[in-house]
């Protein structure tokens, strides 16, 4: 469908253990829109511009949290006693 509709649309939610979700770029299994959701990502396609750009747009939110986790583990040490001033894991 190219209007996004939060149900599945003809039987689209049947899915193998190995698909993926075109949006999340996940096993469906791990998808929390697959289903249902405002709209659901069983009914995404290649086809649709909208589509491409909410696949874009989680690439996006994906690629900030990775950034902000690699961040958050690289702070500097702030264990009472460390000697470390640098930056390091832990």
């Amino acid at each position: 469908a190219e209007r996004p509709v939060a149900a599945p649309v003809d039987g689209n939610e049947a899915a193998c253990p190995n698909c993926y979700c075109l949006v999340c770029d996940a096993h469906v299994s791990e998808c929390r829109h697959w289903r249902g959701g405002d709209p659901a990502h069983c009914n995404a396609h290649g086809d649709s511009a909208l589509w491409r750009q909410k696949r874009v747009n989680a690439k996006r939110r994906r690629t900030r949290a990775a950034a902000q986790q690699v961040t958050q583990a690289r702070l500097p040490c702030s264990t009472p006693g460390c000697s470390r001033e640098a930056y390091h894991d832990g």
